[in-house]
């Protein structure tokens, strides 16, 4: 990650901290090309620095910006837990049902 980047990337995060409530989703759509897991990294860092100045508010916002964002570029990583969930209740029960279709199907059709 080069200094430009990270420079382009600590603007747009001053940005969305001093932008008017509401106006984030207008100020990411015109940052859509920085928007990558370089700048989750900076945003975490960001919300450490403004943390050790006593900034806890904007801190948790920032992380909470930043945790949306990455379901955003990341989707599958979000569902991993629900999905590992899922997957066990459906052995669980093929399992305890003997593979009765009856106990197994509304599993599958649920999920």
């Amino acid at each position: 990650m080069d200094e430009a980047r990270i420079q382009a990337y600590v603007s747009l995060i001053e940005q969305l901290l001093s932008c008017p409530d509401g106006e984030e989703p207008n100020i990411l759509q015109a940052n859509e090309a920085l928007i990558d897991n370089g700048l989750l990294q900076v945003m975490e860092s960001y919300a450490n620095s403004l943390e050790e100045q006593g900034s806890n508010n904007n801190a948790a916002w920032l992380r909470t910006i930043a945790q949306q964002l990455g379901q955003y570029l990341n989707p599958q990583e979000v569902n991993l837990e629900d999905y590992q969930n899922f997957l066990l209740e459906v052995l669980q029960a093929e399992d305890e049902s003997n593979s009765d279709v009856a106990v197994v199907y509304p599993i599958l059709q649920r999920g």
